[in-house]
């Protein structure tokens, strides 16, 4: 099986899913190898006390996210990311707690998502679809021309 789709139809996919958008997430798109996104931090119901006076400083968040490998059913995201012009990316490991958060009111599996120091995140992709998709196998997981494309098959 081969999927390609935009960021934005994979939001639309998990509002038909019945599934709730992480409400800080204010628009996402792609575009060559990359996936932009923007969020408002305001929107989030907790921050630790490092974010707080930095969202204060600077709400809005643009990354750009890049699919770095894939191996193991594992991807890893290189995220560059700023606030004001500022690298926001570096305070990226201060987001872990919101995350795994936002993720367990998603009734997704503690631990699919690994925010690392160097600004890297691993996204345990075959745990994650599992939860919500059994049978899903992801061989392969790359951005090109603005699309996610995923190789895998079902069984």
């Amino acid at each position: 099986m081969h999927i390609r789709i935009t960021p934005a139809e994979v939001l639309g996919l998990v509002k038909v899913a019945g599934q709730p958008v992480p409400p800080v997430i204010s628009s996402v798109s792609g575009e060559g190898d990359v996936v932009r996104v923007v969020a408002d931090l305001r929107r989030l119901d907790t921050l630790p006390g490092p974010l707080k006076l930095a969202v204060r400083i600077a709400p809005i968040v643009r990354a750009d996210v890049r699919v770095a490998a894939f191996a193991s059913g594992v991807a890893t995201l290189e995220v560059e990311a700023n606030a004001a012009g500022l690298p926001a990316h570096r305070l990226l490991s201060l987001a872990a707690a919101p995350i795994e958060q936002a993720l367990a009111k998603q009734d997704l599996p503690p631990g699919v998502v690994d925010i690392q120091h160097d600004a890297r995140i691993a996204v345990d992709v075959e745990r994650l679809l599992e939860a919500k998709l059994p049978g899903l196998t992801v061989t392969n997981l790359r951005l090109a021309d603005g699309e996610i494309v995923l190789d895998g098959s079902v069984g």
